[in-house]
């Protein structure tokens, strides 16, 4: 069994979708983030210091994109 933590936020436009994936799960994450919200995620490259500190949301490997809403 997988379970996945999501990192939603509530912002002035609604709610705010975060995904961390690593290069493995970065197509599961898009795949994920476009049933759940209906609307065309941003993938955007973690910066070298962010990847340090963040894991992927799929397993525990260092995340390398985050899949989100703007």
């Amino acid at each position: 069994m997988c379970i996945t933590v999501l990192n939603i936020r509530k912002s002035k436009g609604g709610v705010k979708m975060e995904l961390y994936c690593c290069q493995t799960h970065v197509g599961q994450g898009l795949d994920e983030f476009v049933a759940k919200t209906e609307s065309y995620p941003i993938l955007t490259e973690l910066s070298d210091s962010k990847k340090l500190s963040t894991k992927c949301n799929y397993c525990e490997e260092q995340a390398l994109y985050l899949v989100a809403d703007k």
